[in-house]
């Protein structure tokens, strides 16, 4: 079988020449995979941060020490 080299991406059209794809070599499209991920967590820090702002003004939190007190309780 032989090997396909990617360069650059490469577009596939459709009958009419339209780009309906793209072919990217696997180093760009795990990238890619990643810069998303990275994006998914910035946007989930950015939707929660309001509410942990809001919570520690008002002194809504627990301590880590907090926390692993009340679990070693439950156990």
């Amino acid at each position: 079988m032989k090997a396909l080299t990617l360069k650059d991406e490469q577009f596939v059209t459709d009958a009419n020449g339209n780009p309906v794809g793209v072919l990217l070599d696997l180093r760009t499209y795990e990238r890619l995979r990643e810069a998303e991920e990275d994006l998914a967590d910035i946007r989930a820090y950015d939707v929660a941060r309001p509410k942990v702002t809001a919570d520690l003004k008002t002194g809504q939190f627990s301590t880590l020490a907090d926390f692993r007190s009340k679990r070693a309780k439950g156990k």
